[in-house]
């Protein structure tokens, strides 16, 4: 097989690959025996049917998909032995590659187009500056939290309006019962102890709000210094039309720029964990997807799981695709954050509740 590459022109080139007969007649061969040892047919003993009548009835077919594995199997290849950075994937050049005529010809040429990433240095340094918030929990926050949980662990009566029976909540006290229903057997056990516990329920939740502030800052900062990087936009845009049946050239040109914007970060990703040598590890995957079965559990105001159920839960959600794969790329980019703040300027910001909302407007 003969396999050849164009010079690289704009981050695009032509790959093609010219089959011959060596190529592929013995793996031909061999699947038409395979089909006339099963074939029956009227008239004939079963693996007796006539060879050439074998040919003519599969010949073809099976002809087709032998070209396109070695096609398929070659191309793949070629990008691996080359170290080949490819966007998308490679799309067929229908000006280079001729009609191919199973019947009367036996040399094959296929071409691609492909396209690769550019070069580009997605590394932050101390001379990038980057915020990092904190919030305080304030005595109205912990004040507002009390109520809501005296609200939820409240007395339901009804009452009569005039338009029909109202279901009002009567709060419960501040007491040992509810800080045994919010926090379990290791409760506090007194108002300033359940306070303060509160108080720290509350900076972990405001903590992983700033710590995904400074997420948005940190990938502002690297796509800021990606945003003059050339990209083969047109073979991009011809790719996701081609993969996106659905999708119209409308559509394609108003998403186009946050696609764009994802790519950056993608390729930008992979360099960075491969410059700081970052790994998940499965049990990191577990934990994590049990934090996050904990924070749903305690939404319904369930403070309390035991740790086997948080373990059943997480590893239901970890059967799916896509959950998995969004946890995976989560601590991923935390743990590429973490490498940049040994790198970056930090300059810590105390900050309150209602400005810190303001950043994301």
């Amino acid at each position: 097989m003969k396999i050849e590459q164009s010079e690289l022109k704009d981050l695009q080139a032509v790959v093609s690959l010219t089959i011959e007969p060596a190529d592929y007649q013995e793996e031909v061969a061999k699947q038409l025996k395979q089909v006339r040892q099963k074939a029956q047919m009227p008239g004939f003993r079963p693996g007796m049917v006539p060879a050439g009548l074998v040919k003519k009835m599969y010949g073809k077919g099976i002809l087709a998909d032998v070209l396109n594995k070695l096609v398929g199997e070659n191309l793949q290849k070629h990008i691996e032995d080359n170290k080949l950075n490819i966007l998308g994937d490679p799309m067929p050049n229908d000006e280079l590659t001729k009609n191919i005529d199973l019947d009367h010809e036996d040399t094959f040429t296929f071409a691609f187009d492909i396209a690769v990433a550019p070069e580009f240095d997605a590394k932050l340094n101390g001379k990038n500056k980057l915020p990092e918030y904190t919030i305080e929990a304030t005595e109205e926050m912990i004040n507002k939290q009390i109520e809501a949980y005296t609200n939820r662990f409240g007395e339901y009566t009804p009452e009569d309006k005039e338009k029909g029976i109202k279901a009002e909540v009567k709060p419960c006290a501040v007491d040992a019962e509810l800080f045994a229903k919010v926090y379990g057997p290791d409760a506090p056990k007194d108002e300033k102890g359940f306070r303060a516990k509160v108080k720290e329920d509350i900076e972990r939740s405001l903590a992983e709000e700033t710590k995904y502030r400074f997420g948005v800052d940190v990938k502002a900062a690297i796509l800021k210094k990606m945003e003059k990087v050339a990209f083969p936009e047109d073979f991009l845009k011809r790719w996701v039309l081609a993969t996106n049946e659905k999708m119209t050239q409308e559509e394609l040109d108003k998403d186009f720029p946050k696609m764009l914007e994802e790519l950056k970060w993608h390729l930008a990703k992979d360099q960075l964990m491969k410059e700081y040598n970052i790994n998940v590890e499965k049990e990191e995957v577990e934990e994590f997807a049990k934090r996050i079965a904990k924070m749903q559990f305690m939404q319904y105001g369930l403070m309390n799981v035991e740790d086997e159920m948080l373990a059943n839960y997480a590893q239901e959600m970890l059967k799916q695709e896509n959950q998995l794969r969004g946890i995976v790329e989560r601590l991923v980019e935390d743990k590429i954050y973490e490498a940049i703040k040994g790198i970056a300027k930090i300059e810590p910001k105390t900050i309150s509740q209602e400005d810190f909302d303001k950043l994301f407007q």
